[in-house]
């Protein structure tokens, strides 16, 4: 999930100065995929390495005095190799130094993007000490360490084979070798002007002449750019990590059911009971489970809601239908990007275009809300099914300042009618798929949405009045006027809470762009096609890809994904009585999907109240619970 870089000698000669230029152009584009931190190894010709790495993107990094310094060392004429890191964090808090890549252990330094899921099962295995370092690659550079140490008994390749999950990996020894490896494709060769090798984790990443040349490296196959020899080199690290305001919350989406502070959960687990209380005694739909709090609702007098006296059963053209318009759609190179948050709808829409014998690429945006079970979902899968992972990521630390900062701003004044501004991160997940799919060569993108995970009334409560389509649906589309009306509730909010004026004025206005003004009419829904088959799915899944549904109760199997559902959905259940939890079990009584009695009794357990993906919510971001707590508290006491 992170990027890679790199340029190796293997003709004998060392690296010029057009190398170094290209690599570091190279590195540079990586930083779409992660800025979370960075790392540069030079390998020299007598097998010295020499490392810079930090707890800051690469840019900044190799404009450090000790990152010009390794760049000017490899200008030299004793380089014959250079390669790094920019880093997504997903395993190992990134202001730890010794979690930020490379990883060394002994003769080993090891860069590495994507997840290795049996990395605890490895680290067991071969470790006996504790080396605090939380990162799961580790794990690699273990198995190459006890590989060397047991006297390189077995080939290379049998060392990779014990990694499970999603990985592509550049590992140099001070005895010389440089070594790379991919199961899923996100790595990829070009060969420079000058006779050596550039790698990168996508052909974007490349100068235009050589992204046309490129070519993928061969999944599960070691390629060695450089070989082994008797003559043993030394391992030099520098760190230029620097402090910075807000790195103490990056890890909160990793909180522990240990690490919950019994305070906070006493407290939220309290209102939360009366909430649900409460919530038994509404009025509801005598068809579906919506309640009387629903916005605009209205009750005929059998009690059947207006939403299920409105609703028309699609019509469905089938699987057949689908494979048929996507085969139409494709371009030469026969690709199809997959848009993969990591929650359960996503996930079997990846399994489901691969088994039809389509060639799809994976697409993440990870905004930094992305939580930790999804990413070891999407390692799971892409790694089994050898499918390349694309991930597009902003500066999460960054984000989240700006999520705490909106958020602090919204609980001081709580309104339900602008919780959606607390998400407007994720919204570029759009225009980036699109994006993505262009720089691929204008292939086919793929959605998962579906019409079960409608909610409407998150837009209703600001003063929209979106349009239905059964078949996929609410619509992107709003009139003018609704729009007007969604405008004006999020800017009367914003007057009373200063706060929130930066979020709306800049991720908040590009997000209402992205998902309300830009055309989504492109992406191709499968569910569009086919019926949403919630057993089917996850009974797939578990099967198939040891697929979690968040046993560790931080998150649940529907948002899977997003690491924000356990606090919006609690202010809503305080607010209203209900979640969108009441919407998608609503949703499938109405489509023939389930009766009533077993959608109330879904929906009870879907609402149970999730204090630790609350309190990782918090803790991510760098809010204190205590004082988000207490406001929470007061937010409760007004729908008392």
């Amino acid at each position: 999930m992170c990027g890679l870089l790199g340029v190796v000698s293997i003709k004998g000669s060392c690296l010029t100065n057009e190398d170094i230029k290209v690599l570091v152009g190279v590195g540079k584009k990586a930083q779409r995929r992660g800025v979370d931190a960075s790392g540069l190894v030079l390998m020299e010709a007598d097998n010295n390495i020499q490392i810079v790495k930090a707890n800051h993107g690469f840019g900044t990094m190799i404009r450090t005095s000790q990152g010009r310094n390794l760049l000017r060392r490899a200008r030299d004429g004793r380089a014959c190799g250079l390669f790094g890191h920019s880093r997504l964090e997903t395993h190992g808090y990134s202001g730890a130094s010794n979690n930020n890549q490379p990883v060394i252990i002994g003769n080993w330094g090891v860069v590495h993007n994507g997840v290795i899921t049996n990395a605890p099962t490895l680290r067991s295995e071969i470790a006996i000490d504790d080396l605090g370092i939380e990162t799961d690659t580790v794990a690699i550079a273990l198995l190459l360490q006890e590989w060397d140490q047991n006297g390189r008994k077995g080939s290379v390749d049998q060392v990779f084979e014990r990694l499970q999950g999603e990985y592509s990996i550049v590992a140099a020894s001070a005895s010389g070798e440089i070594l790379c490896r991919t199961n899923v494709g996100n790595l990829y060769s070009a060969e420079a002007e000058t006779g050596s090798v550039l790698l990168a984790s996508e052909p974007r990443q490349f100068p235009n002449q050589l992204e046309k040349t490129c070519k993928q490296i061969s999944l599960n196959k070691t390629v060695t750019l450089r070989g082994h020899s008797e003559r043993s080199g030394s391992i030099s690290v520098i760190d230029v990590s620097r402090e910075e305001a807000g790195m103490e919350g990056a890890q909160g989406l990793h909180l522990k059911e240990d690490q919950l502070d019994l305070g906070f959960s006493k407290s939220m687990t309290s209102i939360a009971e009366v909430a649900q209380e409460k919530a038994q005694d509404l009025k509801r739909c005598t068809r579906c489970v919506l309640p009387e709090t629903f916005p605009e609702i209205s009750f005929d007098g059998n009690g059947i809601c207006s939403v299920c006296n409105d609703f028309k059963l699609p019509k469905y053209s089938g699987i057949d239908k689908f494979a048929s318009d996507l085969e139409q759609n494709l371009s030469a190179s026969g690709k199809v990007l997959v848009c993969l948050s990591g929650g359960r709808d996503s996930s079997y829409i990846l399994h489901l275009t691969h088994s039809l014998g389509f060639k799809p690429i994976a697409y993440t945006y990870d905004w930094g809300m992305v939580t930790t079970a999804a990413r070891e979902n999407m390692s799971r899968m892409c790694g089994d099914l050898g499918v390349e992972h694309i991930v597009v990521s902003p500066d999460i630390r960054r984000n989240r300042t700006r999520i705490k900062r909106a958020l602090t701003a919204w609980l001081k004044n709580p309104k339900l009618e602008t919780i959606p501004i607390l998400m407007a991160g994720d919204k570029p997940y759009y225009r980036w798929g699109r994006e993505v799919a262009r720089e691929r060569g204008n292939i086919p993108v793929i959605l998962a949405d579906h019409p079960m995970e409608t909610t409407g009334f998150k837009a209703m409560l600001a003063g929209a009045n979106p349009s239905l389509d059964h078949a996929q649906g609410s619509s992107y589309r709003l009139s003018l006027t609704n729009m007007a009306r969604m405008v004006f509730s999020y800017g009367s909010h914003a007057i009373q809470s200063p706060g929130l004026i930066p979020s709306l004025a800049k991720e908040g206005l590009i997000g209402f762009i992205d998902y309300y003004v830009r055309e989504h009419k492109n992406f191709l829904r499968p569910f569009s096609y086919i019926p949403w088959e919630e057993e089917v799915i996850e009974k797939t899944l578990r099967s198939e890809y040891e697929w979690s549904s968040g046993e560790d109760r931080s998150v649940t199997a529907w948002r899977m994904g997003d690491g924000t559902a356990p606090f919006y959905n609690l202010m809503y259940l305080l607010g209203l009585g209900m979640t969108e939890h009441d919407t998608l079990r609503s949703n499938q009584i109405r489509f023939g999907l389930i009766e009533r009695p077993e959608a109330i009794e879904r929906a009870g357990q879907d609402n149970s109240f999730n204090v630790l993906g609350l309190a990782s919510y918090f803790t991510t971001v760098g809010i204190d619970l205590k004082w988000a707590g207490d406001h929470i508290q007061r937010f409760a006491k007004n729908y008392a």
